[in-house]
Protein backbone atom coordinates (compact mmCIF):
# COMPACT_ATOMS: atom_id res chain seq x y z
CA UNK A 1 0.00 0.00 0.00
CA UNK A 2 1.26 3.47 -0.91
CA UNK A 3 -0.25 6.49 0.79
CA UNK A 4 -0.18 10.16 -0.11
CA UNK A 5 -1.88 13.19 1.43
CA UNK A 6 -5.20 12.59 -0.38
CA UNK A 7 -5.23 9.02 -1.70
CA UNK A 8 -3.68 5.62 -1.31
CA UNK A 9 -2.95 2.84 -3.78
CA UNK A 10 -3.66 -0.70 -2.71
CA UNK A 11 -3.93 -4.09 -4.32
CA UNK A 12 -7.09 -4.83 -6.28
CA UNK A 13 -9.25 -7.54 -4.68
CA UNK A 14 -12.10 -9.50 -6.22
CA UNK A 15 -14.50 -7.76 -3.81
CA UNK A 16 -13.58 -4.42 -5.44
CA UNK A 17 -14.68 -5.43 -8.93
CA UNK A 18 -18.31 -4.32 -8.67
CA UNK A 19 -17.33 -0.79 -7.62
CA UNK A 20 -14.46 -0.64 -10.13
CA UNK A 21 -16.77 -1.84 -12.91
CA UNK A 22 -19.30 0.86 -12.07
CA UNK A 23 -16.62 3.57 -12.03
CA UNK A 24 -15.05 2.28 -15.25
CA UNK A 25 -18.43 2.34 -16.98
CA UNK A 26 -18.87 6.07 -16.39
CA UNK A 27 -19.41 7.58 -19.84
CA UNK A 28 -16.58 10.09 -19.48
CA UNK A 29 -14.15 7.35 -18.40
CA UNK A 30 -14.99 5.18 -21.41
CA UNK A 31 -14.74 8.11 -23.83
CA UNK A 32 -11.46 9.41 -22.38
CA UNK A 33 -9.64 6.16 -21.63
CA UNK A 34 -10.72 3.25 -23.77
CA UNK A 35 -10.18 2.65 -27.46
CA UNK A 36 -13.07 0.19 -27.45
CA UNK A 37 -16.54 1.18 -28.52
CA UNK A 38 -17.98 3.54 -25.89
CA UNK A 39 -20.42 1.06 -24.37
CA UNK A 40 -20.51 -0.23 -20.77
CA UNK A 41 -18.69 -3.45 -19.90
CA UNK A 42 -20.76 -6.04 -17.99
CA UNK A 43 -19.54 -7.04 -14.52
CA UNK A 44 -19.12 -10.64 -15.71
CA UNK A 45 -16.56 -9.50 -18.28
CA UNK A 46 -14.65 -7.59 -15.59
CA UNK A 47 -14.68 -10.66 -13.31
CA UNK A 48 -13.47 -12.97 -16.10
CA UNK A 49 -10.70 -10.56 -17.05
CA UNK A 50 -9.62 -10.33 -13.39
CA UNK A 51 -9.43 -14.14 -13.06
CA UNK A 52 -7.29 -14.40 -16.21
CA UNK A 53 -5.11 -11.54 -14.99
CA UNK A 54 -4.44 -13.32 -11.69
CA UNK A 55 -3.49 -16.56 -13.46
CA UNK A 56 -1.33 -15.34 -16.31
CA UNK A 57 -0.22 -11.74 -16.03
CA UNK A 58 0.52 -11.03 -12.38
CA UNK A 59 4.19 -10.18 -13.01
CA UNK A 60 3.60 -7.88 -15.97
CA UNK A 61 0.28 -6.17 -15.30
CA UNK A 62 0.08 -4.59 -11.87
CA UNK A 63 -3.21 -3.03 -10.81
CA UNK A 64 -3.97 -0.76 -7.89
CA UNK A 65 -7.25 0.50 -6.52
CA UNK A 66 -7.18 4.25 -5.90
CA UNK A 67 -9.02 5.13 -2.73
CA UNK A 68 -9.43 8.28 -0.71
CA UNK A 69 -8.00 8.12 2.78
CA UNK A 70 -11.50 7.42 4.14
CA UNK A 71 -11.53 4.15 2.14
CA UNK A 72 -13.81 5.30 -0.70
CA UNK A 73 -12.74 3.70 -3.98
CA UNK A 74 -12.48 6.36 -6.69
CA UNK A 75 -10.51 4.72 -9.49
CA UNK A 76 -7.84 2.34 -10.63
CA UNK A 77 -4.33 2.54 -12.08
CA UNK A 78 -1.58 0.21 -13.08
CA UNK A 79 0.85 -1.07 -15.65
CA UNK A 80 -0.27 -2.12 -19.09
CA UNK A 81 2.98 -3.63 -20.32
CA UNK A 82 6.32 -4.11 -18.58
CA UNK A 83 9.43 -4.43 -20.74
CA UNK A 84 11.85 -5.82 -18.16
CA UNK A 85 14.79 -6.02 -20.59
CA UNK A 86 14.62 -2.34 -21.56
CA UNK A 87 13.33 -1.08 -18.19
CA UNK A 88 10.27 0.56 -19.73
CA UNK A 89 6.68 0.35 -18.54
CA UNK A 90 3.39 1.59 -20.00
CA UNK A 91 0.81 2.79 -17.47
CA UNK A 92 -2.84 3.83 -17.28
CA UNK A 93 -5.09 5.51 -14.73
CA UNK A 94 -8.70 6.57 -14.29
CA UNK A 95 -10.79 8.39 -11.71
CA UNK A 96 -14.48 7.44 -11.83
CA UNK A 97 -17.18 9.77 -10.50
CA UNK A 98 -16.99 13.32 -11.90
CA UNK A 99 -17.16 14.70 -8.34
CA UNK A 100 -13.72 13.17 -7.70
CA UNK A 101 -12.05 14.80 -10.70
CA UNK A 102 -10.19 18.10 -10.61
CA UNK A 103 -9.24 17.69 -6.94
CA UNK A 104 -5.71 16.38 -7.37
CA UNK A 105 -6.56 12.75 -6.61
CA UNK A 106 -5.45 11.55 -10.04
CA UNK A 107 -2.19 13.52 -10.01
CA UNK A 108 -1.30 12.21 -6.57
CA UNK A 109 -2.21 8.62 -7.50
CA UNK A 110 -0.11 8.92 -10.65
CA UNK A 111 2.80 10.28 -8.63
CA UNK A 112 2.55 7.35 -6.19
CA UNK A 113 2.44 4.89 -9.10
CA UNK A 114 5.46 6.47 -10.81
CA UNK A 115 7.42 6.46 -7.52
CA UNK A 116 6.64 2.75 -7.09
CA UNK A 117 7.74 1.98 -10.65
CA UNK A 118 11.07 3.82 -10.38
CA UNK A 119 11.91 2.93 -6.78
CA UNK A 120 10.63 -0.66 -6.53
CA UNK A 121 10.52 -2.01 -10.08
CA UNK A 122 13.83 -0.37 -11.09
CA UNK A 123 12.45 0.96 -14.37
CA UNK A 124 14.14 3.72 -16.40
CA UNK A 125 11.14 4.95 -18.41
CA UNK A 126 7.42 5.27 -17.74
CA UNK A 127 5.15 6.03 -20.67
CA UNK A 128 1.45 6.41 -21.33
CA UNK A 129 -0.94 7.15 -24.15
CA UNK A 130 -3.59 9.84 -23.81
CA UNK A 131 -6.25 11.04 -26.21
CA UNK A 132 -5.44 14.55 -27.42
CA UNK A 133 -8.89 15.87 -26.53
CA UNK A 134 -8.48 14.78 -22.87
CA UNK A 135 -6.95 18.08 -21.76
CA UNK A 136 -7.55 17.48 -18.04
CA UNK A 137 -5.51 14.27 -18.18
CA UNK A 138 -2.70 15.87 -20.21
CA UNK A 139 -2.49 18.65 -17.62
CA UNK A 140 -2.42 16.15 -14.75
CA UNK A 141 0.34 14.11 -16.38
CA UNK A 142 2.43 17.24 -16.97
CA UNK A 143 2.08 18.14 -13.26
CA UNK A 144 3.75 14.83 -12.42
CA UNK A 145 6.57 15.52 -14.90
CA UNK A 146 5.46 13.73 -18.06
CA UNK A 147 6.21 15.37 -21.40
CA UNK A 148 4.56 14.88 -24.78
CA UNK A 149 7.15 13.20 -26.93
CA UNK A 150 5.09 12.05 -29.87
CA UNK A 151 1.72 12.11 -31.57
CA UNK A 152 -0.08 9.27 -33.29
CA UNK A 153 -2.08 11.39 -35.71
CA UNK A 154 -5.77 10.61 -36.11
CA UNK A 155 -5.40 7.21 -34.44
CA UNK A 156 -8.70 7.27 -32.55
CA UNK A 157 -12.21 7.69 -33.94
CA UNK A 158 -14.26 9.31 -31.19
CA UNK A 159 -16.94 11.97 -31.03
CA UNK A 160 -17.57 11.67 -34.78
CA UNK A 161 -14.03 12.43 -35.93
CA UNK A 162 -10.48 11.12 -35.95
CA UNK A 163 -8.38 12.32 -33.00
CA UNK A 164 -4.69 12.35 -32.16
CA UNK A 165 -3.23 10.19 -29.40
CA UNK A 166 -0.27 11.62 -27.48
CA UNK A 167 2.63 9.56 -26.24
CA UNK A 168 3.90 10.98 -22.96
CA UNK A 169 6.81 9.81 -20.85
CA UNK A 170 9.04 10.51 -17.91
CA UNK A 171 12.54 9.12 -17.38
CA UNK A 172 13.96 8.14 -14.01
CA UNK A 173 16.62 10.88 -14.16
CA UNK A 174 13.90 13.49 -14.86
CA UNK A 175 11.81 12.15 -11.99
CA UNK A 176 14.79 12.17 -9.63
CA UNK A 177 15.78 15.72 -10.65
CA UNK A 178 12.23 16.98 -10.07
CA UNK A 179 12.13 15.33 -6.62
CA UNK A 180 15.40 17.01 -5.72
CA UNK A 181 14.02 20.41 -6.73
CA UNK A 182 11.09 20.19 -4.31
Amino acid sequence: MFTGKKVRLRELHKEDLEVINKLGNEEEVIINLSTRLPIPRPLQVEEKWHEEYIKEYKDDFIQFVIEKLDGTIIGKCGTGHVDWKNACVTIWIFIGNPENRGKGYGSEALSLLVNFIFEEMNMNRVQLYVFGFNERAVSSYKKVGFVVEGVNKQELFRKGKYNDVYIMSILKREHDAAKGAI
